[in-house]
């Protein structure tokens, strides 16, 4: 008998999900890091668009992990 198909690829799929979800998080800090931290230069208000690039990137990525999480058990 044959596994079904969701129990044959489980590890990979779970690698895949992980994988996602790290790359979602970082990039979307990094984004709001380094977002805030040109407009900081530019308007010359260090550090408060840093702080708020980095909530919001940190905010953002957890909706994405939301969504993968979502999209993942919906499977």
């Amino acid at each position: 008998m044959e596994e079904p198909k969701s129990k044959k690829n489980g590890a990979f799929t779970a690698l895949a999900v992980t994988t996602t979800i790290g790359t979602e998080l970082a990039i979307t800090v990094l984004l709001g890091f380094y977002g805030g931290r040109a407009l900081d230069n530019w308007l010359d208000t260090e550090p408060w668009f840093l702080v708020a690039g980095v909530l919001a990137g940190v905010a953002l990525g957890i909706l994405g992990i939301v969504k993968t999480m979502q999209q993942f058990f919906k499977d």
